[in-house]
């Protein structure tokens, strides 16, 4: 019997956490799955499910296979698979993906567009100048 966790289980659950007392200024890519609990001031794009909780905040575009609004965003939020914006989230940009959820209670200032087309792969999303 082996000790420690599988080869395998660590390749699939890949997960990094910013904690809520942490604040961060500049872009950040993530292979896996991203939960954002502090300040992010930059872009994120991930590969896998971008979470910004209930307290996290990002200032710059968000991009991930699948992204869920829990707090606030300002700048564009887009989803390869989904985006989900739960409510009392805000989010203060365009939202795109082919499926997006919005909750009673969330705020969105921006547009909306769930039209398929090809996506650029995710890190090639257009920074915004400035």
């Amino acid at each position: 019997m082996a000790f420690g966790p599988s080869k395998t289980s660590t390749e699939s659950k890949t997960a990094s956490v910013f904690a809520h007392d942490l604040a961060v200024k500049g872009d950040v890519e993530n292979q896996g799955d991203l939960r954002i609990e502090g300040q992010l001031h930059g872009n994120v794009a991930g590969h896998g499910t971008i979470t910004i909780a209930e307290q996290g905040e990002v200032h710059g575009n968000v991009e991930g296979r699948q992204v869920v609004v829990m707090g606030r965003v300002e700048g564009n939020v887009k989803g390869t698979e989904k985006v989900e914006v739960l409510e009392k989230s805000t989010v203060k940009g365009d939202v795109t993906s082919a499926r997006i959820s919005v909750e009673e209670g969330a705020s969105v200032s921006g547009k909306f567009d769930t039209t398929p087309r090809e996506a650029a792969p995710v890190g090639e999303m257009k920074l915004p100048k400035g």
